[in-house]
């Protein structure tokens, strides 16, 4: 039997330089379909609209600026502020979600500007994750989505999509404002998730693959792209993710799931990481 994990060799290289086929792709799903799906990130009830806002069954509001939602935990809207969550130091104290959130917007500020549009090593990871893509069909969460507009023309023609995005002021069209560790949505809902380069920026990492099972209805493929490091991985030298994974570490948090193919592929010419495509499934459920 083939070890899906190992199909490919473990360094195939840096294959040729080619941008994905985007000229139509998934159709994006608005707030009216959205709203359906949509639960509590504190405690998974239903939401009902009132007003400009959402609530849930313990009567917490969740606003919703410009027809987007904001999902985030409850504790967190509190300390939002200019379209941002900001965390004082003084407010972690024995507050561990306090905690969690402050150190979550620490790495967040140390983001640099995405890459230029016609940066090759971008154009080989939106073919990539294109090809990576191709099985998806239903309806599908891109979770980390960054600009929705553009990451929904990377799934095929046919799927509903819907983007999650942290960061409460985005770039254009439709996305939930929600965290990958606490998703705004009913059991067993999606047929596919997709975390496109995302999972190494969210501090439990667990948690969001929890999260995207949970979600995900039996059957359901998970799409994961992330980076592998191998050598020179200390984090103290990062100021953005939270992770630099190895391999033995996406093995364990996937190892509910059934691995479909695996692919690996070279990173900007390093020697000490490379880039792996996983499409896993979560089994259907017993007869």
């Amino acid at each position: 039997m083939i070890d899906p994990w190992n199909s490919d060799p473990p360094w195939i290289g840096d294959d040729p330089l080619a941008s994905a086929d985007m000229d139509n792709g998934a159709r994006a799903i608005d707030l009216a379909e959205a709203q359906q799906l949509l639960a509590s990130p504190d405690d998974r009830s239903p939401l009902t609209r009132q007003g400009d806002g959402l609530v849930d069954s313990a009567g917490r509001r969740y606003p919703i600026v410009a027809r987007r939602p904001w999902l985030l935990p409850h504790r967190a809207l509190d300390f939002v502020d200019s379209n941002q969550v900001r965390v004082p130091l003084e407010a972690t104290r024995r507050d561990a979600l306090a905690q969690y959130l402050h150190l979550t917007g620490v790495k967040a500020s140390g983001w640099s500007a995405n890459s230029e549009p016609d940066d090759p090593w971008f154009l080989r990871h939106m073919r990539r994750a294109a090809d990576l893509l191709a099985p998806a069909a239903g309806l599908v969460l891109d979770v980390g989505c960054d600009n929705p507009q553009l990451s929904r023309r990377l799934f095929p023609q046919g799927v509903r999509y819907l983007g999650l995005e942290p960061a409460l002021a985005t770039a254009q069209g439709f996305s939930i404002a929600g965290m990958a560790e606490f998703l705004p949505f009913a059991d067993d809902v999606f047929d596919g998730v997709a975390m496109l380069t995302s999972l190494d920026h969210v501090l439990d990492h667990h948690a969001a693959i929890d999260e995207a099972w949970r979600v995900l209805s039996p059957g359901g493929s998970l799409f994961l792209a992330t980076l592998i490091w191998e050598d020179r991985a200390e984090l103290c030298r990062d100021n953005i993710h939270f992770h630099h994974f190895r391999d033995f570490e996406i093995r364990g948090a996937l190892a509910r799931f059934g691995i479909r193919a695996a692919r690996r592929y070279g990173w900007k010419g390093d020697r000490h990481r490379h880039v792996l495509y996983v499409h896993a499934a979560k089994p259907q459920r017993s007869e």
